[in-house]
């Protein structure tokens, strides 16, 4: 039975003379990283009463968002991560500063710039500087999440709450998009202590069940996804993708 971690990471990669050494390491590095912060969530909701969830949700919960769309860009744009696990093996590989092989949340997961309204991302303007790299770009999203999450909406609706509910809008992965990113910009602020209100209004339990499910939803949405066309590496087959959706949505039911 396949698990959230091969939902968002893909299966594992396997060890071969002829496969870098760090390709594997990456993965590996990727699927127990993605585990191990799955079940502290569940420790952390579980036992609220020996550590309060306020204190270290914000931090878990952006890590999982992190690590799941790193995990998601390892699969369609390897060589971006693999270079920065091979910096980070380097002598000379400065933790106390920006590298520029670290990925970016805003320019490697999102794009840093908007395309121009009205205008066919297929155009000179829209390759000006080739095909728009970050995962949740706009020519990535055209020939591989829209197509999947349609996929999505036309075989699986009535099946799935979740389904159902990016069916009942035109542009399902505009809304997953904007909503994830909202969701890891009120995270951030946990995270770095903007919040000056008493942390249970910012973070009380009604508001960390909403956050902690839609962060889920969105993550699984988005890596059934991956597994419906060509482009995405180490996929497993579209419909034990949508069973393992499943399986983490019935977790909140």
């Amino acid at each position: 039975m396949f698990t959230i971690v091969d939902l968002v990471c893909g299966t594992a990669a396997v060890e071969d003379a002829y496969v870098d050494s760090d390709y594997v390491g990456m993965v590996k590095r990727l699927r127990s990283d993605l585990q191990n912060i799955d079940q502290q969530i569940g420790v952390v909701l579980s036992r609220d009463d020996v550590l309060p969830a306020a204190a270290v949700f914000p931090f878990l919960c952006r890590k999982f968002l992190e690590l799941s769309l790193t995990s998601m860009l390892s699969r369609v744009d390897p060589l971006k991560v693999l270079a920065a696990r091979k910096h980070q093996r380097l002598e000379t590989y400065e933790e106390g500063k920006p590298n520029p092989s670290s990925i970016a949340w805003s320019g490697d997961i999102f794009p840093s710039e908007k395309t121009a309204a009205g205008a066919s991302i297929w155009d000179v303007g829209g390759l000006k500087k080739g095909p728009e790299r970050s995962l949740l770009g706009w020519h990535l999203s055209e020939v591989a999440f829209k197509p999947g999450l349609r996929w999505l909406t036309e075989t699986k609706s009535s099946e799935s709450a979740w389904v159902d509910e990016i069916a009942a809008v035109d542009d399902p992965f505009g809304m997953l998009r904007s909503r994830l990113g909202q969701i890891y910009s009120s995270l951030s602020k946990g995270v770095h202590a903007e919040y000056l209100v008493d942390e249970e209004v910012a973070f009380d339990n009604h508001a960390i069940q909403l956050y902690w499910i839609d962060s889920y939803r969105i993550v699984v949405l988005l890596a059934v996804a991956t597994h419906v066309g060509p482009f995405f590496a180490r996929s497993i087959a579209r419909e034990d993708a949508y069973e393992c959706m499943k399986f983490v949505e019935d977790r909140f039911n």
